[in-house]
């Protein structure tokens, strides 16, 4: 999950080559591409800008794709050096810090990396599953790209019970680094008969207490709400963590364990993560739930 990869620009020979690789890529297979160098997007451009007009268009339709998907990150402090070579430059880099899940060059090459050719669905890995320790900082490594890229975050669980200390600190966890990025709205769904909580009043100041610090001074805006899902067609059950881009699963909710507990982190398939979308984020959401109380607190 999250694995990262570079991949030469002149890679590609044709604009099928390009497009079976970027389909490897994206949110909902729990791969990304890194811009190696920063630019890579427009240098695999002015690569087609030597084919026919036909392969041009479609590699310029593919690659605007790949950007409107998110398909290519930011090399994030990935130092390239413009007098070395592409690939002189991606070996410096795996060598001192090994950066790259995988590695696609242009031609065959003494370090080893394949080319387009040379690679099949094995070389990229299943990435869909992660089995890690139950902690805070564990659950951010994994969600960490959808946390950074998303306008918006949606937790659905409805077990959540935020005065607990080993519950708030993930949740604080989350919030630091979405807030870091794009993110300046993030909504919890929990279950109103999980509230230990005797006041609207009291729910509400313990909010404050456990994550005003928090927002800061970002004006960003926390909202939960509390349902009743007894009769809804919808009961929730699954551990979410959802934006627009896509969704993770988490099997045992958001919360830390102390004694080294293994937990299982899913991504959502496109199809599940849609259904789940409609139901939760969508203004035209057909939700059902009876939404006994609902708080805010904004930075």
């Amino acid at each position: 999950m999250n694995k990262e990869f570079a991949i030469e620009p002149t890679a590609f020979e044709n604009a099928l080559q390009l497009k079976y690789v970027l389909e490897k890529f994206g949110f909902h297979q729990g791969r990304f591409i890194v811009g190696f160098p920063s630019a890579w997007i427009s240098q695999v451009y002015e690569h087609f800008k030597s084919f026919p007009d036909l392969e041009q268009a479609r590699a310029s339709a593919l690659l605007k794709k790949a950007k409107d998907n998110n398909l290519v990150l930011k090399p994030g402090g990935i130092e390239y050096m413009p007098s070395f070579t592409w690939i002189d430059n991606t070996h410096r880099v795996q060598v001192d810090s090994n950066p790259f899940d995988g590695v696609i060059a242009a031609v065959p090459n003494s370090f080893g990396f394949p080319t387009v050719h040379e690679v099949d669905d094995s070389f990229f890995g299943v990435s869909h599953d992660s089995r890690i320790v139950g902690t805070a900082e564990n659950y951010v490594k994994v969600a960490k790209r959808l946390l950074q890229m998303s306008h918006e975050m949606t937790i659905v669980d409805p077990y959540l019970r935020l005065e607990k200390p080993e519950r708030a600190k993930v949740i604080k966890n989350f919030l630091e680094i979405a807030l870091q990025g794009k993110c300046r709205s993030f909504v919890i769904w929990a279950r109103y008969t999980e509230v230990s909580m005797k006041t609207e009043e009291a729910y509400k100041c313990m909010l404050v207490k456990q994550f005003q610090q928090d927002l800061g001074t970002t004006k960003a805006k926390l909202e939960v709400k509390l349902v009743d899902d007894d009769h809804s067609k919808g009961k929730m059950h699954p551990r979410l963590l959802l934006s627009s881009l896509g969704g993770l699963r988490f099997d045992h909710g958001f919360q830390e364990f102390n004694d080294a507990r293994k937990v299982d982190v899913s991504l959502l398939s496109q199809e599940v993560h849609i259904e789940h979308y409609r139901w939760y984020i969508d203004p035209n959401s057909k939700n059902d739930f009876k939404i006994m109380e609902e708080h805010y607190i904004s930075g």
